[in-house]
């Protein structure tokens, strides 16, 4: 049974590598882990293949021997490189980070805009209806009234 523990180990390593990798292609980063993604899923075959040629003919595998160990160092290396990897790039691509604060600060400015707008309009308003009556001066008579008034002085 323990002939089969190494090789098993190896595979799951890899296998969780590659799925690491199929998920970390969803993200913004995508573009960043399609190689390492690729090269994962041929340590994934390559390992698969070992435990088929072991499943078909284990008396040739021997447990004790470098080749043997060899996939399972392999997988282990690889998959604390994808972490690293991982942590690099969320560290260090500070694009996103960029792009999201720009579009806060633009939709924030944006809307404290909106607000001087509608306060410039309402004062323009107000404006405009104290200046369309500004040119006349207040009458207290009517003309007619007026009319009336020098008549009274008149001889």
């Amino acid at each position: 049974m323990f002939v089969y523990a190494v090789p098993m180990v190896s595979l799951l390593l890899v296998l969780m590598a590659t799925l690491t990798c199929f998920r970390f292609i969803i993200s913004r980063q995508g573009a960043y882990w399609l190689l390492p993604c690729l090269i994962s899923f041929i340590f994934t075959v390559e390992n698969f293949n070992t435990i088929l040629d072991l499943s078909n003919n284990p008396s040739g595998y021997n447990p004790q021997s470098f080749n043997s160990i060899a996939p399972l160092l392999i997988a282990i290396m690889w998959y604390m490189m994808i972490i690293g990897f991982h942590y690099a790039l969320r560290y260090k691509v500070d694009i996103n980070k960029y792009r999201n604060e720009n579009r806060k600060n633009r939709t924030e400015a944006k809307y404290i805009e909106k607000l001087e707008r509608r306060k410039q309009q309402k004062e323009f308003r107000i404006y405009q209806q104290n200046s369309a009556y500004s040119h006349q001066k207040p009458e207290i008579y009517s003309k007619k009234d007026e009319q009336n008034w020098s008549d009274l002085f008149s001889d």
